[in-house]
């Protein structure tokens, strides 16, 4: 029989740990993001972080990492950076999700990119993914001749520009840098283009700035952050950072120098990287769900993964679904440019809420999103 304890992440064993990596491992994703370091470092960053050991006979049974807000209401550990997460659990465990967020004490659970065996998932979920990786089965080779047999014309025109790079600025050279400004420069550029794109500056509160530098430092373990950067006669050019572990790779943040933008830095950096997974003890390269143009080149392998709200079986999620069906049915009578505004809002709240700890943060990003996206209607 199933039951649950709800720790911090101080207090696991280490008999815990090695069962919690195991899962995580069990899953097939090989993520940095399920494992039990990667909820440490954040835990460093947050005082809200809350472990759901489930055990049983057997031992470690299931385990769930996550952020516990008021009222019973949960986000998986690390959001808005969480860009694969799961409730874990050993393969002879039948617990659905919603049962596993009840026994916790928590009435709801939102994910962005849910993996679960459950079949179907929990109501209120979605798919979103899949997502998108490089997975090098034998050679990186053998996996830029797989990518580019897909796109050829696309992989003819990154050795053009690559030549083109090298004559025009010199030897160009992709390397790790373990260099704090040069991961600063990276956080500039994408705060910068986070302003130009009205999205929210999801680097502006103090712990996702101190979870990044807290994995940066990090010299042991079996997951670090990783930045790599591409140069170009010395001069950086193109960057990505990003947690790395069991030989994965998932960039969180990449960006490029805006004056470099006709050599296409960011895909070169990808496209050398992949054919050098060997050197870098990387096998899979991650890049989570969306649907940037850019992934398709670099992709040979999918995940399947689910969004929305997973409720728990309570009478209060029921009344708080009720009003929900009833703003919907709200904003379905207004007019088709209302209903747009306030469906793509929607979205950038959720977005706002898992990156801001306090109100005044969030209430900040909620101002600056809605005047963008309303002088966005205006200009049309």
């Amino acid at each position: 029989m199933l039951r649950c304890e709800t720790i911090k992440v101080d207090a696991l064993s280490r008999q815990d740990r090695k069962a919690w990596a195991e899962m995580a491992l069990a899953t097939g994703l090989a993520s940095p993001l399920l494992h039990p370091e990667f909820a440490e470092a954040v835990a460093t960053t947050r005082n809200d972080v809350e472990i759901a050991l489930f055990r049983d006979a057997k031992g470690v049974a299931a385990v769930f990492a996550y952020h516990r807000r008021p009222g019973g209401f949960a986000r998986p550990i690390g959001s808005a950076f969480s860009d694969v997460h799961a409730i874990l659990r050993r393969e002879d465990v039948q617990a659905r999700d919603e049962e596993l967020l009840a026994m916790a004490g928590l009435s709801r659970a939102r994910f962005t990119a849910l993996f679960t065996p459950d079949n179907p998932p929990a109501e209120g979920l979605a798919p979103v993914g899949p997502s998108r990786a490089a997975v090098m089965r034998s050679t990186s080779q053998a996996l830029l001749a797989e990518l580019q047999a897909e796109h050829p014309k696309r992989f003819k025109d990154f050795r053009r520009r690559l030549r083109k790079l090298h004559a025009e600025h010199g030897d160009v050279q992709l390397e790790i840098s373990t260099d704090q400004d040069t991961l600063d420069q990276l956080i500039a550029w994408k705060r910068l283009q986070y302003r130009q794109t009205g999205r929210h500056d999801v680097l502006a509160p103090r712990w996702t700035a101190k979870m990044m530098h807290t994995l940066f430092a990090k010299q042991d373990g079996a997951v670090r952050g990783r930045l790599y950067t591409l140069r170009a006669g010395g001069r950086l050019i193109a960057a990505e950072y990003g947690p790395q572990g069991h030989g994965t790779f998932h960039p969180w943040l990449a960006a490029y120098d805006p004056e470099m933008s006709a050599y296409s830095p960011g895909h070169l950096l990808v496209y050398l990287l992949l054919s050098r997974m060997e050197e870098f003890c990387l096998t899979r390269y991650e890049m989570g769900t969306g649907h940037e143009d850019y992934k398709k080149y670099f992709t040979n392998h999918g995940s399947r993964l689910f969004g929305g709200l997973a409720r728990a079986p309570h009478l209060e999620e029921r009344v708080r679904e009720a009003a929900m069906q009833l703003l919907r049915a709200s904003l379905a009578l207004c007019g088709e440019r209302v209903r747009g505004f306030g469906e793509r809002m929607h979205s950038r709240i959720d977005h706002i809420a898992a990156a801001e700890t306090s109100a005044a943060g969030r209430w900040a990003g909620f101002t600056r999103a809605a005047s963008f996206l309303l002088a966005g209607q205006r200009g049309q």
